[in-house]
């Protein structure tokens, strides 16, 4: 049947008429009644030539509503044979966001993403609440993540948020591309858009078919109408065109080749801008030059290839993709500090909220916290959920402070403190409030939380797995066993969100140097998106890592970054003195900095040593000949004796063998080998080439012991502060730990008829049979003559006290010592321990001035270091004999193979280090005991290439400024103010006439192509601009991108495009300010 066209909603004559089949099919279920209901009923809406009006769209979604009563009701007696399938319009909601979605499966980052995956695009599930995506990759399904290292969180953003409004319920998925023409959406996708419910039975699908028809459209929840609204179509929109710009532009600067000069010009690179893009409506241009660009959003502009592409690696992360969410992703916190004012009205209004709660709780409330605004908000959360605290407290924390309750406070603390509203502001100011309850201090801190100092000294040598467990049993006493986790985790949150952080190595221990960088990599992610390290990996922060900051505002951000992390290093260290005040002076700031950069250069640069195999005499005896012959191939077998007839020889085996003796030889070919000619400049080569291969072993063992020794010296430091105290001040030795030798011969002597055995003497090879090559025994005794043991396994990166004094006991644990892993080990025999080195009896003096602080550059830790890196290369005569190989080619390409199996075998976790670089970082013990640096990271996508050890951390611990951090303007360079800039509540300017001048200057380094503050311009709700931000409640004036809201400015997150906490006091520039 057909529909007249309509200009008003159906009539009831109309309803009848499209009711009428209906009722025959509720009453009949009869195919030609079905058939019926299929004849088109398609109504053609009239459109105005700017687009799909709200009244076209309503009646488009009405006609979408009667597709799918016609689909649901012709299912009613089928199984379909493919998916059931709805036809939409263009012009209706769902046909809208469907276009939307094919635009972002043919986004050009997802697409140049899934060529380096080998992801064929032809078939893929999406799961937008897990933020997965699945597809075929080599012909088996594979599944990328959020958590994973394919780089697929950096692409995914905008791609994942659209594709949750198809599939917004936790567990729901969809195939796409969609199945169907393109007018046609699948039946259980526009169930899941529109948010129909599940009927459970025949007759709820008749009535809701009946419901349809009698008035076509869906009733959409409440929580799904914003996020399919037409502004959020148009944000989404605009950022498929800035995806496609960033796509555009990395492009471009990773194919950077630099010139003959050595550098690059990015004013000559030209980037097409997206029409759709926020750029094209700022602008107004369909193309720009890479440097405008980049200048623009306040970034460094490239001057080399080396430098384009590290750009490109740091435009590449998509920190906001990691930001707290509205359903999940725990909560960014509240970077401006509430001055008294504020905080009082807070708390009168958490008070008054817990009276209220308290007394509609039938009872006493006992127990420690059992009134606290925490307890009470768990009280409404389901027994079941309650009673998983202990064991997810990240999830409890999500459902907690979003449960109807939470939310409801937080609207009346933002209403009460006029702070932004935004989708997320009430759980911010929910969480505030709950960490204020737990720590109500307003200097807390990682070093001061609720009264415990994470980066104590008892800590040192602990995992952060392991200080957080403490740190609950801390909490324990104060807020009760239950709910110890999750007020843990909620102060973390505040004030410590490097141990949130997921997948940390156990091998990732505080006061390495690799927990040090690992922590500045987690304060610059939080400088910039508050919250987002808790939903990263450590992979993940440590791709992140790895390029220096691209923009000025990253680099004027290193500094607040690095404070901490370099203080709690130094406190490990013993570099500096952990004091009750938890501060520490600029020298003492800048000196710790020092002597971070001397140690990870010196780690830096073991660790690759470690990794290189020396040169083989075949190798050195190819180099020599090819200086002097370079157009002669050596290897050819075409020489033999004049005298005597035999195979023939190459050059090279002759060379090997020893001096030439230039008469002795011809060539059996002298086309291919002219030996007549060749002959006379054979004196030119180093005459004994085994010399120059010994001499140049012995280079390479000096540098392997001196790299071990380091490698030992690091691993000391690493040790808790009392036992390094303890070993700085006592006399240490080493020894070699050996199996004894049980072997006997017969008696010549009987007594009656039993055989004696009597030992033999064993020989100089079944004696070295019998040593421990893997590690060395440590021996402390102190003044008091107390007696410590220490396991130095310098092959697998350890120093592991005993638990009791080796040799004392039977049954040693000497697994490690061996390369059988203990297998060979006779139970109940005793160890054999041989002194290796002299008793060191020295003792480290106070710190000197001048000299370089802690036990990592003592003269004691150096002393020993030499003699663990002297044992270390013991092995290594072996190692000279494979590497000095044979004189035949191919049997040399075998001794090649063997030699780097016989190096690795030195590293019984090598397998560790390839698993970490290829991504695979769970248990892996890499680089050679050098794990604790963090240096071993997978490349997170394909455009990651790995950098050398260190180079990132070095390249950040250099750049990091602290002279004139905490003056009373902020900061004291004039000269160069704006390099010193610095973001947020970390540091500002208390006299605005301070940088005078400097202003223009200052705000163009702030990210983001915004703006600065026009004093003469009216602006309009929603503008953004760059200006000085000056709070109320600390009265520091600061650098800051900035929205008009409801007639006040907040500030604004460029990155995440959020605005956030309280209203200006005043706002706008210096010019404007200083009158």
């Amino acid at each position: 049947m057909t529909i007249p066209k309509l200009s008003a909603p159906l009539l009831p004559s109309a309803f009848n008429a499209v009711l009428a089949p209906v009722t025959e099919i509720i009453g009949t279920h009869r195919d030609h009644a079905a058939d019926e209901l299929r004849a088109d009923t398609r109504t053609e809406l009239p459109e105005r030539a700017g687009g799909p009006t709200a009244f076209s769209r309503a009646g488009a979604d009405a006609e979408v509503s009667r597709s799918y009563a016609k689909t649901l009701a012709a299912g009613i007696n089928k199984t379909f044979g493919h998916a059931p399938l709805v036809d939409v319009r263009r012009e209706s909601t769902v046909g809208r966001w469907r276009t939307q979605l094919d635009h972002a499966f043919k986004e050009p980052g997802f697409l140049a993403w899934a060529r380096e995956q080998n992801l064929n695009t032809g078939y893929l599930k999406v799961n937008p609440s897990r933020g997965e995506i699945s597809g075929y990759v080599g012909g088996a399904i594979k599944t990328f993540s959020l958590s994973d290292d394919s780089g697929w969180s950096d692409i995914s953003r905008t791609l994942l948020s659209i594709s949750k409004v198809f599939a917004p319920e936790t567990g729901q998925t969809f195939v796409c591309p969609l199945y169907g023409r393109d007018d046609q959406v699948p039946l259980v996708v526009v169930e899941q858009f529109y948010g129909e419910p599940k009927s459970s039975s025949t007759t709820e699908v008749h009535a809701r078919i009946r419901q349809l028809l009698e008035k076509p459209g869906f009733d959409l929840p409440d929580n799904y109408v914003t996020p399919r609204s037409d502004e959020a179509l148009s944000a989404h929109r605009q950022a498929l065109g800035d995806n496609a710009n960033r796509h555009a532009l990395i492009t471009a600067l990773r194919t950077q080749v630099d010139d003959a000069s050595g550098h690059i010009a990015l004013d000559a690179v030209k980037i097409p801008i997206d029409p759709r893009s926020s750029l094209f409506a700022s602008e107004q241009r369909s193309e720009m030059s890479a440097a405008q660009i980049l200048t623009l959003e306040g970034n460094k502009v490239p001057v080399n290839s080396e430098q384009a592409l590290e750009t490109a690696l740091g435009l590449s992360v998509d920190l906001a993709h990691r930001a707290p969410g509205i359903e999940s992703g725990g909560t960014k916190q509240l970077s401006i500090k509430l001055g008294r004012t504020a905080l009082r009205k807070r708390q009168g209004l958490v008070d008054e909220w817990k009276r209220q709660q308290l007394a509609q709780v039938p009872g006493t409330q006992t127990g420690p916290g059992a009134s606290s605004v925490l307890s009470l908000l768990i009280k409404a959360l389901p027994h079941a959920t309650s009673q998983m605290i202990a064991d997810h407290p990240a999830l409890i924390m999500d459902q907690l402070i979003r449960s109807p309750k939470a939310l409801a406070l937080g609207e009346d603390i933002q209403n009460t403190l006029k702070s932004i509203k935004t989708s997320t502001s009430a759980i911010e100011n929910v969480n505030a409030a709950l960490v204020h309850e737990l720590d109500a201090s307003a200097d807390k801190s990682r070093f001061n939380v609720a009264g415990y100092d994470l980066y104590h000294k008892d800590n040192i040598g602990a995992s952060p797995a392991e200080i957080v467990k403490r740190f609950v049993a801390h909490l324990e006493p104060r807020v009760g066993v239950e709910l110890a986790a999750l007020s843990a985790r909620l102060l973390l949150s505040a004030v410590a969100p490097e141990f949130l952080v997921k997948n940390i190595p156990p091998g990732i221990i505080y006061g390495s140097a690799a927990w040090m960088n690992f922590c500045i990599q987690v304060m610059r992610i939080e400088l910039q998106v508050p919250g987002a390290s808790a939903n990263m990996t450590y992979s993940q922060v440590m791709a992140f890592g790895k390029v220096p900051p691209v923009s000025f505002e990253g680099e004027s951000e290193l500094s607040a970054a690095m404070h901490d992390a370099i203080v709690a290093w130094g406190f490990a260290n013993r570099i500096t003195v952990n004091n009750s005040k938890f501060t520490v002076t600029t020298t003492e700031l800048e000196r710790i900095r020092q002597a971070s950069i001397k140690q990870v250069r010196e780690i830096s640069w073991a660790s690759e040593v470690l990794k290189t195999l020396p040169k083989t005499r075949e190798a050195l005896a190819l180099e020599e000949l090819r200086r002097v012959f370079p157009d002669i191939d050596s290897t050819l077998k075409v020489l033999q004796d004049t005298e005597v007839k035999h195979a023939p020889l190459s050059l090279l085996d002759i060379y090997m063998s020893g001096p030439v003796k230039v008469g002795k030889w011809k060539s059996l070919d002298e086309n291919k080998f002219p030996y007549s000619k060749v002959k006379s400049r054979i004196e030119e080569l180093e005459p004994d080439i085994n010399q120059v291969f010994s001499a140049a072993f012995q280079d390479y063992r000096k540098t392997h012991e001196s790299a071990w020794g380091i490698q030992f010296k690091y691993q000391l430091s690493l040790l808790p502060i009392a036992d390094r105290e303890k070993i700085s001040q006592s006399d240490v030795s080493f020894f070699e730990v050996s199996r004894p030798f049980l072997d006997r011969v017969p008696s010549p002597l009987e007594v009656l008829t039993s055989m004696r055995f009597w030992p033999r003497e064993p020989t100089e090879q079944e004696l070295k049979a019998l040593k421990g090559t893997q590690g060395l025994l440590m021996k402390v005794v102190d003044g008091g003559g107390n007696v410590s043991t220490y396991n130095v396994l310098p092959f697998e990166g350890r120093v592991v006290k005993e638990n009791t004094v080796a040799g004392s006991r039977t049954g040693f644990d000497d697994s490690s010592y061996f390369s059988d892993q203990g297998k060979g080990y006779v139970p109940g025999s005793l160890h054999v321990y041989n002194a290796y080195g002299t008793l060191n009896e020295d003792r480290d003096p106070p710190d000197v001035t001048g000299d370089m602080p802690g036990s990592y550059f003592s003269k004691k830790t150096n002393a020993l270091a030499q003699a663990v890196g002297s044992f270390s290369v013991q092995p290594y005569e072996d190692l000279k004999l494979k590497a000095a190989g044979v004189t035949e080619i191919e049997k040399g390409r075998a001794i090649d193979e063997n030699l780097k199996e016989f190096f690795l075998s030195l590293v019984p976790f090598y397998d560790g280090v390839q698993d970490a670089i290829k991504g695979d970082i769970k248990g892996a013990v890499f680089n050679i005991g050098f794990d604790i640096l963090g240096f071993a990271l997978p490349a997170a996508n394909a455009g990651r290439k790995a950098s050398k050890a260190g180079k990132g951390l070095l390249t950040i611990l250099m750049r990091g400024v602290f002279a004139g951090v905490g003056a009373s303007v902020g900061y004291t360079d004039t000269v160069d103010i704006a390099k010193n800039l610095n973001k947020g509540a970390h540091a500002g300017y208390r006299d605005i006439k301070h940088i005078a001048g400097k202003s223009d200057e200052v705000l163009s380094k702030l990210r983001g192509n915004y703006k600065s503050y026009d004093v003469s311009k009216a602006y309009k709700e929603g503008d953004i601009v760059k200006g000085f931000f000056k709070s109320a409640e600390d009265n520091v004036w600061r650098p800051t991108v900035a929205i008009l809201k409801a007639g006040g400015w907040y500030a604004y997150n460029v990155i995440t495009k959020t605005p956030f906490g309280v209203q200006a006091a005043q706002f706008g520039v210096v010019s404007a300010l200083e009158k």
